[in-house]
C-alpha cells in the first residue's frame, strides 16, 4: 500500500496491496511520460482520471461506482470516502489495485487473454466491481482501533491496523464473491479457480491452516484468493448476508486486542475460528462430485520433490513431445520429450503468459519487453525459436502481440492485436520479418483470443462477446468472414486446436473445464473429459489426444485414447454453465448488475498533472538511536511527486532540525531537492564555545533506466547531487568565528543484470551488479571519496544452491576525511576507516529445510538457510606502503518467516571465526563470536 519508486517489472518481487489479479503489483513512481493528457470525471463519490481517448471506459466505470456505492444489499456499511481512480492503458499488464497513503485505485486496462483464469467479462466492467469492493472495504474498516490509528499517523498506519485486523484472504475473497453476486460470471464461476482446492482433497493433501495461509516452498498451495472466497462465500450461506459486516465492524475496530477477527467470527457463527474453517471446508467437501475413470495415462513421471508444471504439450511425431516446464527450482523452459529424461531447447523469454504455438520445428510465443524510462509503459513482443539449433529471432518490436500461431506452410504468424485503446483485431504477420500482411476486420468489438490457423485460409479462434458470452469463431482469411462454430454462452472456452475436421478446445459448459471437440463441417459437440480438475492446452494426433491437466502435483501431461470415451455433447445458445459450488445469496437477483445498471452521463474535464502535487497522506514517528525523526509523507495521485517534511531532534547533540525532501519523477530525469535547518549546534573550539545554525541544501537528478530484455532483467540508474553547507553563528562568540560554507558534488552510475528466478531460488542462478559512486568537495576544502562495489551471482552444486561473489573498493583523500566511511568490513571485525581499503567475499548458499510449520496464526517458517562465507579485508596506510589484512570465515544461518500471515521477514545469525587479531576490538585470531542478524527496518520510514 505503499508507493514504491522502483521500475514496474519489479511487481514479480513484490507483495502488492489489493490486486485483482494473481500477479502481484506495485505503485509506479513516474512511469507515464509528460506527453501523456489526462481528463477527469470528478462527482462526490469518485474522481475517475483517464488518458484522452479513454472517455467511455471512464464512463461506464463511473457509472458502475456510483450503481455500487447505492448497493445496500451486501454492503459492509454506510461509510463514503472519495476515491481517485486512475486508468492506466499503456502497459499490458492486467491488475489492478486499491492502496492507501494515499487512497487510490489504479486499473490496469490491457484485458488478460487467458480465459480460464480471469474469465470472459469485459475487462474493465470487472475490474470495476472488484477493485471499487475493496473501496468499500477500506472505508467500513475505519472503525474503532483502527480509526484512531488513522487519525493519528494517516493512512499507511490506518493500513497496518486493519490488515492486521482484518486478514488478507477476506480481502480478496470478498471482493472475488462481489464480481461473482454482479455478474453470470465472476471467478466464483470459474472452474479453474474453483477446482484449486478440490485438487488437493482428492490426492489427501492434509495441510495445515497456516500452511494454506503462507504457502509453501516446495507444495502448490492455492492463494488466498480462492481461500477467500470459500470463506466468504460459506459464511454468507449459513450465517446470512449481514454475517461478514458484523464481523469485520468488530474485528477493525479491535474489539478484543490479539486476534480480533477470530474473536469476531467466535461471537457472530457461535463457533471458534478452527471450528468455522473445517466446517467451511467439510460443506464444499460434501457438494463436490466423485472423479470417474477415464483411461488417462501420464506421459512422464510425477515429481514429489518441488511443484512441476508441464504447459501446451505439442505431439511432434515420432512419439516426441514440445512442451513449456516451469517448476518451483528452475526457470522456465522448452522441452522435447521422446525416450527417458526430456531434453532442455532454451529457456523462455521473460513472458506474463505461458502461451506458445509449435509446428514445423518452429515455436512462437509472446515476450515482456518494457519501456527503457516509462514503467507504466511496455510491449508485448513475438518470438520465433528453431527448436532444431536452439537459435531464436525477434520477429516483432515494440508491438502489443498475444497468443500467436504459425501457419501450415511456415510464412505466416497470426497475433491478437490488443491496443491502448481499447482495440483487439487478428493480424496476419510474415513469418520472416514479422511485417503487417493484414488486418481482418473486427466489425463486433470482440476480443479474439487463441487464434489457431485450420490452413492457409481459414482460422478458428475463441471469441469474447461484448456481453461476456463466448463462442468458438472461424475467420476466413480472404474475406475477413466470421462464423460461429459453437453458440455463444456464458462459459469460458479456450485452446483450440485443429486436427483434420475437429477442433479441440477446453470450456467450462459443465462446471468444469473439460474437453470437447467440434466438427467444422457438422458443428456437432462431443465431450472427452469429465471432470477432475480441469484438463488445458489439447493437442491430438491420429487416435490420441495429449493435454495438461491440473492437479495437486502441478499441471500434468497427459495422453488418452479417443473411442469410446468421446460422447455427443448437446449445447444451447445463452446455456449457462453449471457451477462447481451455489454463489450464496444470488437470489436478489444482482447477477445482471452489468448490462441493468443506467448509463449516467458525467461531465469531464481537464486534469492537470499538477492537481494537488503536495498530497499528504500519512505523518509519523521514527526513531533511529540517536535521532527521532516526525515526518509528513506525500504522494499526488499520479505518482510524479513524493514528498517528506520531517523535524528531527538529535538526543546525543541535543539539536533540533526542520526539513524538506522532495522527488519529482514526471519529466525525463528524477528530479530531486532537499534542505534541513539543523538549530543550536555547539561545539568547543580553542576553549571557546562555538554555536551555529546549519542549513544543509541539496539538488540533483538521476536517470533510471529499464534495459530489461530476453531472459534478462537489466536497470541502469545514474545522476549527479550537488550539496551545499551553510553555517551560521549564533551565541555571545558569534563574531569571533569565521561563517563557514562549503559545497561538494556526488556522482553515482550503477548497473544490474540477472536471470529469471525460481521461487526457491535464493539468489539468481547467473547475475551481477556495480556501482559507483565519487564524491568530492568543490570549495572550502579539499577532499574526495570514491567507492565502487559489485556482486556476482553464479550457480552452485545444485539448482536451489547460489555462488555470490563480492567486491568493493574505497579510497579518500588522505589529508581530511570529509565523507564518512561507507565500506562494510570484513564479518567479525570492527570497521576500520583508512584512506585506502578493499574487500573480497566468497559466499556458498544453500537452502537446508523447508519446514512448512508455524505457530499460533504468529510466526510461520518457510525456509531455512544457511551460507558458509570467507571474507579478506585489506587495508592500506596514508602513504599506501603498509598495508594489513583482516580474515575471517563462517557460517551464517536465515530464517525465512511470516508473521501474522501476512509479514515476510528475515533474520538469521551468524558464528564469526577471525582468522587475524582485531586489535580494536581486542580479539585473538582463533576466537569465535555469535551475532544476531535482523532486517533492516521490520516497519519501514
Amino acid at each position: 500500500m505503499r508507493p514504491f519508486k522502483i521500475p514496474l517489472p519489479y511487481f514479480i518481487f513484490l507483495i502488492s496491496s489489493c490486486s485483482f489479479s494473481l500477479t502481484s503489483s506495485a505503485q509506479e513512481f513516474g512511469g507515464n511520460p509528460p506527453s501523456l493528457k489526462w481528463k477527469q470525471i470528478n462527482t462526490d463519490t469518485v474522481r475517475v482520471i483517464f488518458p484522452y481517448g479513454q472517455e467511455e471506459r471512464a464512463q461506464r466505470a463511473a457509472s458502475f461506482i456510483h450503481a455500487m456505492a447505492r448497493d445496500s444489499v451486501s454492503a459492509l456499511g454506510k461509510k463514503l470516502f472519495k476515491v481517485d481512480v486512475v486508468l492506466q492503458n499503456q502497459t499490458t499488464i492486467s491488475n489492478g489495485y486499491v492502496g492507501l497513503g494515499p487512497f487510490r485505485s489504479e486499473f490496469y486496462l490491457t484485458p488478460s487473454l487467458n480465459n480460464f483464469e480471469l474469465g470472459s467479462l469485459n475487462w474493465a466492467d470487472a475490474l470495476t466491481i472488484h477493485e471499487y469492493r475493496h473501496v468499500q472495504q477500506f472505508n467500513n474498516f475505519r472503525n474503532g482501533a483502527s480509526k484512531l490509528m488513522g487519525t493519528l499517523f494517516g493512512e499507511e498506519w490506518l493500513a497496518v491496523a486493519i490488515n492486521a485486523s482484518i486478514p488478507d484472504w477476506f480481502y480478496e475473497g470478498d471482493a472475488v464473491y462481489n464480481e461473482t453476486r454482479l455478474s453470470l460470471q465472476g471467478r466464483g464461476r470459474l472452474p479453474l479457480f474453483l477446482n484449486q482446492y478440490p485438487a488437493l482433497w482428492n490426492e489427501g493433501k492434509k495441510y495445515s491452516w497456516m500452511k494454506l495461509r503462507n504457502g509453501s516452498l516446495k507444495d502448490f498451495v492455492p492463494s488466498h484468493y480462492p481461500l477467500g472466497y470459500l470463506m466468504v462465500n460459506y459464511g454468507r450461506t449459513k450465517y446470512g448476508p449481514s454475517f461478514w459486516s458484523k464481523v469485520t465492524k468488530e474485528a477493525s475496530a479491535f474489539k478484543g486486542l490479539f486476534y480480533p477477527f477470530q474473536k469476531a467470527i467466535k461471537v457472530h457463527a457461535g463457533v471458534d475460528y478452527k471450528t468455522f474453517t473445517r466446517q467451511a471446508f467439510d460443506f464444499y467437501k460434501e457438494i463436490q462430485a466423485t472423479v470417474p475413470e477415464q483411461g488417462q495415462v501420464n506421459v512422464l513421471p510425477v515429481n514429489k520433490k518441488y511443484l512441476q508444471n508441464d504447459l501446451f504439450p505439442y505431439q511432434a511425431g515420432d512419439d516426441s513431445l514440445i512442451f513449456l516446464r516451469t517448476t518451483y527450482r528452475h526457470r522456465p523452459a522448452f522441452y522435447v520429450h521422446q525416450v527417458g529424461i526430456p531434453r532442455k531447447i532454451r529457456a523462455r523469454d521473460i513472458s506474463l503468459d505461458d502461451q506458445f504455438s509449435y509446428r514445423n520445428g518452429k515455436i512462437v510465443y509472446a515476450a515482456y519487453q518494457p519501456a527503457v524510462r516509462w514503467g507504466w509503459r511496455d510491449y508485448s513482443e513475438l518470438r520465433v525459436l528453431d527448436i532444431q539449433t536452439g537459435k531464436q529471432k525477434v520477429l516483432t518490436k515494440r508491438t502489443k502481440y498475444f497468443t500467436p500461431d504459425i501457419s501450415p506452410d511456415g510464412a505466416t504468424v497470426v497475433a491478437v492485436q490488443m491496443t491502448p485503446e481499447g482495440t483487439n483485431a487478428l493480424h496476419l504477420l510474415s513469418a520472416i520479418d514479422g511485417k503487417l500482411i493484414r488486418e481482418l476486420p473486427n466489425t463486433g468489438h470482440y476480443i479474439f483470443t487463441d487464434p489457431k490457423f485450420i490452413n492457409d485460409d481459414q482460422l478458428v479462434s475463441a471469441v469474447r462477446l461484448p456481453d461476456g458470452r463466448m463462442a468458438l469463431g472461424r475467420v476466413t482469411l480472404s474475406t475477413g468472414d466470421l462464423d460461429w462454430v459453437t453458440p455463444p454462452t456464458y462459459s469460458v472456452i479456450g485452446y483450440p486446436q485443429v486436427n483434420n475436421d475437429q477442433v479441440y478446445f477446453t470450456a467450462s459448459y459443465q462446471g468444469n473445464d473439460d474437453v470437447f471437440s467440434v466438427s467444422l463441417e457438422s458443428k456437432e459437440i462431443s465431450i472427452i473429459t469429465q471432470g477432475g480438475g480441469g484438463y488445458y492446452f489439447v493437442n491430438a494426433k491420429e487416435d490420441s489426444v495429449v493435454y495438461s491437466r491440473f492437479t495437486a502435483e502441478g499441471y500434468r501431461l497427459v495422453k488418452q485414447h479417443l473411442g469410446e470415451k468421446s460422447k455427443p455433447y448437446f449445447l444451447q445458445e445463452d446455456q449457462l454453465p453449471l457451477l462447481r459450488f451455489p454463489v450464496a445469496g444470488t437470489l436478489d437477483r444482482r447477477t445482471g448488475f452489468l448490462q441493468e445498471t443506467p448509463a449516467t452521463r458525467f461531465s469531464e474535464t481537464k486534469y492537470k498533472q499538477a492537481t494537488r502535487l503536495l498530497n499528504f497522506h500519512s505523518w509519523r514517528p521514527y526513531y533511529e538511536d540517536p535521532e527521532f525523526r516526525f515526518s509528513l509523507y506525500g504522494n499526488n495521485v499520479l505518482n510524479t511527486l513524493e514528498s517528506e517534511w520531517y523535524y528531527l531532534y538529535n538526543q546525543n547533540e541535543k539539536t533540533h532540525a526542520l526539513g524538506i525532501t522532495e522527488t519529482f519523477g514526471g519529466w525525463f530525469p528524477y528530479l530531486s531537492v532537499g534542505t534541513q535547518l539543523t538549530f543550536a549546534r555547539q561545539d568547543s573550539v580553542n576553549s571557546q564555545l562555538r554555536q551555529w545554525n546549519q542549513l544543509d541544501t541539496r539538488i540533483g537528478f538521476n536517470i533510471p533506466l529499464n534495459l530489461t530484455s530476453g531472459r534478462m532483467f537489466k536497470f541502469l540508474n545514474f545522476g549527479t547531487n550537488y550539496f551545499l553547507r551553510n553555517e551560521f553563528n549564533t551565541g555571545p562568540n558569534k563574531n569571533n568565528f569565521t561563517t563557514n560554507s562549503f559545497t561538494y558534488l556526488q556522482h553515482f552510475i550503477s548497473w544490474s543484470q540477472q536471470v529469471q528466478q525460481a521461487r526457491q531460488h535464493i539468489f539468481p542462478r547467473f547475475g551481477y551488479n556495480a556501482q559507483v559512486q565519487h564524491r568530492h568537495a568543490v570549495t572550502k576544502f579539499e577532499g574526495y571519496q570514491f567507492l565502487a562495489n559489485g556482486n556476482i551471482y553464479l550457480p552452485g552444486l545444485l539448482q536451489n544452491h547460489s555462488i555470490v561473489l563480492s567486491g568493493i573498493f574505497q579510497q579518500r583523500d588522505t589529508s581530511r576525511a570529509l565523507f564518512a566511511n561507507r565500506l562494510a568490513g570484513a564479518r567479525g571485525f570492527t570497521d576500520y576507516y583508512f584512506s585506502r581499503m578493499w574487500k573480497i567475499s566468497v559466499n556458498y548458499h544453500l537452502p537446508l529445510l523447508l519446514p512448512d510449520w508455524g505457530i499460533g496464526n504468529i510466526v510461520y517458517i518457510q525456509r531455512v538457510r544457511g551460507n558458509g562465507f570467507y571474507d579478506l579485508q585489506r587495508v592500506f596506510s596514508n602513504n599506501k606502503l603498509l598495508s594489513r589484512d583482516l580474515r575471517s570465515t563462517g557460517a551464517e544461518f536465515f530464517f525465512d518467516t511470516k508473521w501474522w500471515n501476512q509479514y515476510e521477514l528475515t533474520f538469521g545469525f551468524r558464528i564469526n571465526h577471525l582468522l587475524e587479531d582485531d586489535l580494536l576490538l581486542q580479539r585473538r585470531a582463533g576466537d569465535n563470536w555469535f551475532e544476531i542478524i535482523l532486517p533492516v527496518a521490520i516497519i519501514p520510514r
